[in-house]
């Protein structure tokens, strides 16, 4: 078994580890109870799903880090519940600013900042767009392709790879390894950008709210 194969200090170390996803998970348990008896039924479903980010990674890091031929599925359950949040995230922000309409408002004749990370944030160049609400639109498809279109390209991955024609560190030119990340890499940048262009034009509104460190603890 694995935990045969351990030395003392590999013991240790899993063990703290283990520890720690269940201080998470009961951390999380807490704050679920909380948020259903102080929060609003219109906002406690978005915060539960951000908040659940932390113990899902963990959690499914432990199970592969115990059960190390699982990790082609442990991957698969972070990777659409990151993407998922990612979406939710900029969901959130928008309903904490009172909702598409009341966003649109008080943002008549402001403008979005594109020229940030991390797609863009070298291009300084790149003219604002104003806020409307076509220009939100696009921002809510960038994080939506990625909560679509990630889960689709693990799956696929996990397809492949109990066909034996994915192997997770086969990174040559001729593997599908690489194409697939590469793709997944491009959708993960698409889908963050909008959240950086969402952030930096509602972090003063939100300031209240805590929006800045909770901003940089999921980047």
């Amino acid at each position: 078994s694995l935990s045969a194969g351990l030395d003392l200090p590999g013991r240790f170390l899993f063990a703290i580890l283990t520890l720690m996803m269940l201080i998470a998970n009961l951390v999380f348990m807490e704050e679920a109870v909380y948020i259903y008896r102080k929060i609003p039924s219109s906002k406690r479903s978005i915060i539960i799903w951000i908040n659940a980010a932390a113990p899902v990674m963990a959690t499914t890091s432990c199970i592969g880090m115990w059960i190390p031929r699982s990790t082609m599925f442990t991957d698969f359950t972070a990777a659409v519940f990151f993407a998922i949040v990612i979406h939710k995230f900029l969901m959130m922000m928008i309903k904490e600013c009172g909702g598409q309409k009341l966003l649109l408002r008080r943002f008549e004749n402001g403008h979005f900042t594109i020229s940030t990370g991390p797609c863009c944030c070298c291009c300084l160049c790149l003219p604002r767009v104003r806020i409307t609400r076509r220009a939100l639109f696009w921002l809510k498809l960038g994080t939506f392709q990625f909560a679509c279109f990630r889960p689709i390209l693990i799956f696929l991955s996990i397809v492949l790879w109990t066909n034996g024609n994915y192997t997770l560190y086969n990174l040559s030119p001729t593997g599908a390894a690489i194409w697939i990340n590469c793709v997944v890499g491009v959708l993960t940048i698409i889908g963050l950008w909008p959240v950086g262009i969402m952030f930096r034009q509602v972090r003063k509104v939100l300031n209240c709210k805590k929006i800045i460190p909770k901003f940089a603890l999921y980047q």
